[in-house]
């Protein structure tokens, strides 16, 4: 079998499964946002994005080392890592804990204060977790790990459920999120012989974090996006707009599951082609049009029915999600048409490229947010979104330097049809769903019609 159908069936197996995962999270999300709306939901946002930020910055690129370790990492290793987590989930928690009321005076929500608090004490429980769930991924125990995520998700709907229509409000998502992180670290846990100590070698210390520094840079740059909505929407727009954001948000992330997919089958079929930059071109060509197609349509037909979704599954109070739904999924298809070019410098250990092109991207989202969201609201984030694509450029001229020109022909007919439904959606009466139609006008081509066809088949065999 070639690499391209490889590529394409383990791909389509990951979208299935990372699919059943998402459809369980959808169901979830609309139970808990419905019953607590808008502004609860709105305080959970704020921890969560700041407590998000700050685990992916305590990772510090440790579970890559860990990883990629030539040979079987020793005990000592891990237990390294485990210290190093411990040490800095610890560290953050404690700021989150002792500056939670400046933090909440600082971004004018006051009433967010003791969710920092109590999202930010599940920091050394998520960090201590990945030396574990390391061990089960070098072990090649995959369907333990995918066992332990599906249960460990499942607990969280357990307790926030419940407590959501208890009235607990802004607590029941942060209760689900406690008892999500301690299965998980009690499956894991029981699931390898692993057994992490505390351990202190400055050698060994020295390494791990160099090492995590040249890979995590550019990544805790791109990180920083996270910290947009809680932090600028949260001090200038309020909480409720921060849940309005959220949803839109956890919206799109959802429908384009499929870049994630892209991402981790990139690293290892590019790795394949190394040291063929014709290849390397001509993959980058065909993966920009899958994920147009993919990421793209999803969001098209949520757009066309998103009205009647959110009314009736979401309620009325979640109906201003539509304002910046479309802005927000224009960024999402951009970034995924670009995946793959990140990917390539990543694999021609052109991370520091990578690392301006992020510091570009966020540079120009959160400045255009910090001005236009006091101005336009929620809008205003979503044009932060559309000012932030002019980084892309950056990204292009990066990768025509070590490949050549790329094509963008193919991948365009569908970004274009896709960001013009998009655009269509916002428009008021029954005349915006006849832009459904646009998606049929690829089909027409007597050649994208093979291609599409040449794709089922893969699939079918």
């Amino acid at each position: 079998m070639g690499l391209r159908n490889q590529v394409i069936k383990g791909g389509a197996l990951l979208v299935v499964r990372q699919a059943l995962g998402i459809l369980l999270s959808l169901i979830g999300v609309i139970f808990i946002t419905r019953v607590i709306g808008p502004a609860q939901y709105g305080l959970y946002g704020v921890g969560y994005g700041i407590v998000s930020f700050l685990g992916g910055l305590g990772i510090w690129g440790l579970d890559v080392y860990l990883l990629r370790k030539t040979s079987n990492p020793e005990q000592e290793d891990y237990d390294q890592a485990f210290t190093l987590l411990l040490c800095f989930g610890g560290t953050f928690a404690l700021s989150l804990v002792l500056g939670q009321n400046i933090i909440a005076q600082m971004l004018k929500l006051p009433e967010a204060a003791p969710f920092l608090a109590a999202l930010g004490l599940t920091l050394p429980i998520s960090l201590l977790n990945i030396p574990l769930t390391i061990k089960l991924d070098r072990d090649l125990n995959f369907k333990r790990v995918a066992y332990i995520e599906l249960i460990s998700q499942i607990s969280y709907y357990v307790i926030a459920l419940p407590l959501a229509h208890q009235q607990a409000g802004a607590w029941a998502p942060t209760a689900g999120l406690w008892l999500q992180q301690i299965t998980m670290v009690a499956l894991t846990y029981s699931s390898t012989k692993l057994r992490p100590r505390l351990c202190w070698k400055p050698i060994l210390i020295r390494e791990m974090l160099k090492y995590g520094l040249s890979y995590s840079s550019s990544t805790w740059l791109w990180q920083l996006r996270s910290l947009v909505n809680p932090v600028i929407v949260g001090r200038f727009a309020g909480a409720e707009a921060v849940g309005f954001v959220s949803l839109a948000i956890r919206l799109v992330e959802m429908l384009s599951f499929a870049k994630s997919v892209t991402w981790r089958l990139a690293m290892a079929a590019l790795a394949k082609l190394e040291n063929d930059k014709t290849r390397l071109r001509h993959s980058i060509e065909e993966g920009m049009r899958l994920q147009a197609l993919a990421v793209g349509v999803p969001m098209a037909g949520f757009a066309l029915f998103g009205p009647i979704v959110l009314l009736v599954i979401f309620g009325k109070n979640w109906t201003p999600v539509l304002h910046v739904f479309p802005y927000i999924a224009v960024g999402y298809l951009s970034n995924s048409i670009f995946n793959l070019h990140s990917s390539v410098l990543y694999l021609l250990g052109r991370n520091l490229l990578v690392a301006w092109f992020h510091a570009a991207h966020v540079a120009l989202f959160a400045g255009a947010a910090f001005l236009l969201v006091p101005q336009l609201g929620i809008v205003g984030y979503g044009w932060a979104e559309i000012c932030a694509l002019a980084s892309y450029l950056l990204l292009h001229i990066y990768i025509v330097k070590e490949l050549g020109n790329l094509n963008y022909t193919k991948a365009l007919v569908w970004y274009g049809i896709t960001v013009a439904v998009l655009i269509l959606s916002t428009l008021p009466g029954s005349g915006r769903y006849l832009s459904c139609l646009l998606l049929l006008l690829p089909l027409t081509s007597t050649k994208e019609r093979n291609t599409l066809v040449g794709y089922l088949q893969i699939l079918r065999s």
